[in-house]
């Protein structure tokens, strides 16, 4: 929560000064009672008291002064909303190097894991589908609001061939563009490529090219790398190449997205938890000023009426 103006929460100092009086006159009050001697007829005469009932007027009062001091300083709240209609093309790699274990369990099953994450994380009217390479790019799941389907696809994914990123950012890019408009009118509309690899693309269109057609359809890619980093891998007695960051980050450069390394499942994850939250959503603020000003007004209306009706007089 935050205020526009935060000064006039001074004001609140008035309700611990409040709450002492209260207490000191209720302790002066016992006092004056204990004075008289016969305590026996002092407790026939009177009595039994109100108990609690005596304090909830009081007790009403002072928080409903402290709705109305809170309203004046102009409170907001930030909340998060769905921004519009928002598609994602999940494109994930399922070369054979995915089988490496350096990042646990593997790394197929840890970008399975991950993009598990960031579908639960999307607002619940966004699109999102996958698209897997290796030597050839395909569509395993079209763009769908039934994100289930596609975390069962997910689990589908088993690693084998080369690595075709271009191919990759070409396919996931075609099936969003059926949607988007690049010379339309701005709107709240969102589509987006989050691209998983753990090595250099050596089959395919070239990735430049097929970014290039990504930047024309406006349509940023996220690349994210993941597994060894400037150095090779022996995966099943053979070297693999390690994950190219330059190409990435020139990927995710030239289409106005972002490139992610993760050495590890913590960090991937990490990394699809945070995106998810981000796409589809928008942070605005709410303006709590009238519901407070409600509130203590409310409040101090029942105090005033419990003490008039018990007491035949004002708190």
């Amino acid at each position: 929560m935050s205020f526009q103006s935060p000064w006039l929460l001074l004001g609140l100092l008035a309700i611990p000064l409040l709450v002492g009086l209260y207490v000191t006159s209720q302790r002066r009050r016992r006092a004056y009672a204990v004075r008289f001697t016969n305590l026996a007829l002092l407790s026939q005469v009177m009595g039994k008291g109100p108990g609690f009932r005596r304090h909830l007027p009081a007790i009403l009062f002072i928080a409903g002064l402290a709705g109305l001091l809170l309203s004046m300083a102009r409170p907001q709240a930030s909340i998060r909303i769905p921004k519009g209609q928002t598609s994602v093309m999940l494109a994930v790699d399922v070369s054979g190097s995915m089988a490496a274990t350096d990042v646990q369990p593997t790394r197929i099953a840890a970008a399975i894991a991950a993009g598990r994450t960031l579908i639960d994380k999307l607002p619940a009217n966004a699109q999102v589908g996958l698209v897997i390479f290796n030597s050839q790019a395909q569509v395993i799941q079209p763009l769908t609001q039934d994100k289930g389907s596609v975390k069962d696809a997910l689990g589908t994914l088993a690693p084998g061939g080369g690595t075709a990123i271009g191919d990759a950012i070409q396919v996931a890019v075609a099936q969003l563009a059926n949607i988007t408009d690049p010379n339309g009118p701005k709107s709240q509309n969102s589509a987006m490529v989050v691209l998983l690899t753990d090595g250099t693309s050596n089959t395919g269109i070239d990735p430049m090219t097929a970014a290039t057609n990504a930047t024309q359809a406006k349509i940023p890619v996220q690349t994210v790398g993941i597994g060894q980093r400037n150095q090779t891998t022996l995966l099943g007695g053979r070297i693999v190449d390690g994950v190219d960051e330059q190409a990435l980050q020139q990927i995710s450069s030239a289409t106005a997205g972002h490139y992610y390394y993760a050495a590890d499942e913590a960090q991937l994850s990490k990394i699809y938890s945070e995106l998810g939250s981000r796409i589809g959503w928008v942070t605005t603020k709410l303006d709590l000023t009238v519901p407070l000003l409600a509130f203590g007004t409310f409040i101090l209306v029942v105090g005033g009426l419990f003490s008039l009706r018990w007491f035949r007089l004002l708190p």
